[in-house]
């Protein structure tokens, strides 16, 4: 049976301190573990998937020799890209995508609010003959997931070209022949603000739903360093 592919994502260095782009007014050290809290708590939902899916995690080879054990399942795939992002990764992508049965979704590490429920929504908005294509977006115009039936190299590209900007992909991919199914209420993590809309979010019972009870009190330990500054 042809499982369908989650494909996480970092598109640059998360973890290694000297790599890094550290978020404003947070030091390295909390900066590698925001990135740390925000892979693990999509490694943590889709746990939950009773291995429907087959995951992948995609990361930047400099981060490879601090990416802790404990950060992935048993099992899973973890792909260590060079500087060619656009390259290597598509063909990555396209090797395990290149079924005719196979649905793709690509999710990038710094996106939190989709829930598990809504990624098998999404393979099932690509599962008719009709070329569809759904793509998340976060308040900010952030592309945080694409979702194909099978993801083409150019179309992986183009996502990589319009640096995750919903409205520039858009006009990039507007000649292909897409239906398009856009999904939003999600988060990207990006800035300093991001983290204050994320420390109101995560105050709401219904995250829950897309971050754990255990996952909720790491991020406290972030909160708690930075509540002067998270004071909305």
């Amino acid at each position: 049976m042809i499982k369908d592919s989650i494909l996480l994502l970092a598109d640059s260095p998360i973890l290694n301190p000297k790599e890094i782009v550290p978020y404003h007014n947070l030091s390295t050290n909390y900066s590698v573990y925001l990135n740390t809290l925000l892979f693990s708590n999509w490694i943590d939902l889709l746990s939950e998937s009773d291995n429907q899916v087959e995951l992948f995690t995609l990361l930047n080879e400099r981060d490879k020799e601090y990416l802790p054990k404990y950060l992935l399942p048993t099992g899973a795939n973890s792909v260590f890209y060079k500087e060619d992002i656009d390259v290597n990764l598509t063909e990555i992508i396209y090797n395990h995508s290149s079924h005719l049965d196979s649905k793709t979704i690509i999710v990038y590490f710094n996106s939190i609010g989709l829930k598990l429920n809504e990624i098998f929504r999404a393979f099932s908005l690509v599962t008719t003959d009709e070329p569809s294509l759904v793509i998340g977006k976060s308040d900010s115009h952030k592309i945080n997931c694409v979702c194909a039936k099978n993801i083409e190299n150019e179309l992986f590209s183009l996502l990589i070209k319009s640096k995750r900007c919903y409205d520039k992909y858009l006009g990039l991919i507007s000649y292909k022949d897409y239906f398009l199914h856009p999904i939003r209420n999600f988060l990207s993590i990006d800035e300093f603000e991001d983290i204050k809309k994320l420390y109101i979010e995560l105050s709401k019972k219904e995250s829950l739903s897309y971050c754990s009870q255990k996952m909720h009190e790491s991020f406290n330990d972030l909160f708690i360093e930075y509540k002067e500054l998270l004071n909305v």
